[in-house]
């Protein structure tokens, strides 16, 4: 069995610092991306913090970051960061908690550790590919290298059958796919739960309050879901595209391409089995 990696206690030292600056500067400016997405002044001092933070302590590494420029320098590395500097940018400045900051480091195009942290919940979650998921809650930084908190590792998955399975969706999403996409797989609206940032969303399948998230879109960013892929694997979760393939990351175009399918193992081969036949009616 592995060993904990000392990079991971980095990366959550990191997320932590950066969750206390993106608190420190709620109340900031906001602006609009060319795709209509918000963009705030934490969003932005976050970023310099983590990049800068990465970039001191392993040069040698790679960066992907929503908020830096793409240099494609990161395609000759072996070792990549993906961040997202603050995922939710837009709950954050509606006053709500659906907010999160993620960093994961790839390897050679995996995923092998993850941290999700929620600084309006003081929680933080981490993964380890191959070891284990942990979650940490009321967490404080006691210095620039040590937290307290109350840590442990999840508690065992709960089963469920595919008819009492639960998805989150996107809060804010505009449009009617994901209605049809819902319709055609039988799911009520009383089986959605509906939150913020993807982060989130991913972090409700990691505690068992969701079974699973059908990210039905070409869109999705890396930095949106490499940290919570990572957890998620870590917890015995199944994370694929929406035809059950494997998902790759650093690469040239770092998007997701086919989507992204969360989903309890109980309900994984329903799911993929159901969505098989969706492909052709709703498009991605």
């Amino acid at each position: 069995m592995a060993m904990p990696d000392e990079r991971l206690h980095l990366m959550k030292i990191t997320a932590i610092r950066a969750g206390d600056i993106i608190l420190r500067y709620a109340k900031g400016g906001a602006d609009y991306k060319p795709d209509g997405s918000v963009v705030t002044e934490a969003d932005m001092r976050s970023n310099e913090f983590i990049t800068g933070e990465l970039t001191r302590r392993f040069p040698e590494y790679g960066i992907l970051s929503e908020e830096s420029p793409d240099d494609l320098g990161r395609l000759g590395k072996r070792k990549v960061y993906i961040v997202d500097p603050l995922d939710g940018s837009g709950d954050l400045k509606r006053g709500e908690d659906d907010f999160c900051v993620q960093i994961a480091l790839a390897e050679d195009g995996e995923v092998v550790l993850g941290v999700v942290y929620e600084p309006s919940k003081k929680r933080l979650f981490s993964g380890q590919k191959g070891w284990q998921a942990l979650l940490a809650q009321d967490v404080t930084l006691r210095g620039d290298d040590t937290y307290d908190a109350s840590e442990g590792v999840l508690s065992p998955l709960k089963p469920v059958a595919w008819q009492d399975a639960i998805v989150g969706h996107p809060k804010s999403y505009k449009g009617d796919k994901y209605q049809q996409l819902y319709k055609w797989l039988c799911i009520p609206e009383s089986r959605l739960r509906k939150s913020g940032s993807m982060g989130t969303r991913m972090m409700q399948v990691a505690l068992g309050e969701t079974h699973m998230i059908l990210g039905y879109t070409r869109s999705l960013n890396e930095w949106d879901v490499a940290a919570g892929h990572a957890v998620l694997e870590a917890r015995g979760m199944s994370v694929t595209d929406v035809q059950g393939n494997p998902v790759r990351y650093n690469k040239g175009i770092p998007k997701t391409g086919n989507g992204i399918l969360v989903a309890h193992p109980d309900i994984k081969w329903d799911l993929l089995h159901h969505i098989k036949g969706c492909l052709p009616l709703v498009p991605l």
